[in-house]
């Protein structure tokens, strides 16, 4: 330290240097007169720019049906002007709109739009991912992705179906499907069938001769999914679906009195459900 004193004692008393001393630690710089000195470098200010934001990150809409998006518009290093978005990747038989169409934005503001992305029946189902920007002159926000989700809408059609033939205990009866579909051809589904109530004969019940649900089991249909079905009335047997794979009904061969359910008559509860396809 005695050095470093004696040092600027002689930098100081010298009389042909013009200049000053900035010491920095224990370092001694003599800089000349007028000069400054930066300590550090400061970073540039932000270029102005647009955020955008879209919610939710997807959306489901049936084909032929319309759904849309909130969007957000935001200043980003004191931007000014008018912001316009556009969106890419929407498919054929689709359009999309903003509303309002465009927004003014202050410095540090924000605005708000919604998206609107309308289907046509012809749009194919699938997966879309939409990309999103906004433009003001030559600037441009990062893109912004979410996904449309566009599904065959669900069908109504009609099910219907007897068991052929009687039912002893430990036997069992294919059922032959039959459908009835107003619509053009669907992709039929999930297809069940349950007892949903068994009618005993009026002479079971004078009887007191007991006949539920429970004395009986339902197999399932196995066959292949989406089983296509045309318009019109069509049944199992007509689509060529073998009977080893139809819905079955079977007796339970149980050892309680099962009398009650001679001549009784099975009520069948149906559901499925169908696509346009």
């Amino acid at each position: 330290m005695q050095h470093l004193l004696r040092f600027f004692r002689l930098a100081r008393d010298h009389a042909g240097l013009a200049g000053r001393v900035l010491i920095i630690g224990l370092l001694a710089i003599f800089l000349p007169a007028g000069t400054l000195y930066a300590a550090g470098q400061q970073s540039a200010p932000p270029k102005p720019g647009i955020l955008v934001q879209v919610t939710p990150s997807t959306r489901n809409v049936d084909q032929g049906q319309a759904t849309s998006y909130s969007a957000s518009v935001s200043s980003t290093g004191g931007f000014t002007g008018t912001v316009t978005l556009a969106v890419a990747g929407i498919p054929a038989g689709a359009a999309a709109s903003f509303s309002p169409s465009s927004v003014k934005l202050t410095a540090g503001g924000t605005a708000q739009l919604s998206m609107n992305v309308s289907t046509a029946s012809s749009t194919a189902a699938g997966d879309y991912a939409l990309t999103v920007t906004g433009q003001s002159g030559a600037i441009q926000s990062a893109s912004v992705q979410t996904q449309l989700r566009v599904k065959a809408p669900l069908r109504v059609f009609g099910l219907s179906g007897d068991v052929a033939g009687l039912l002893a205990p430990g036997t069992s009866r294919p059922l032959d499907l039959g459908f009835n579909n107003p619509d053009k051809s669907i992709d039929v589904g999930n297809l069940t069938v349950s007892i949903a109530g068994v009618v005993r004969t009026a002479k079971a019940i004078a009887a007191s001769l007991p006949c539920t649900a429970q004395d009986y089991a339902v197999v399932q249909f196995s066959g292949r999914y989406p089983l296509a079905v045309p318009a019109g009335s069509s049944s199992l047997s007509q689509l060529g679906v073998p009977s080893a794979q139809w819905p079955r009904i079977a007796m339970l061969d149980a050892p309680r009195l099962q009398d009650g359910c001679k001549g009784a008559v099975l009520q069948l509860a149906y559901s499925g459900s169908g696509q346009g396809n």
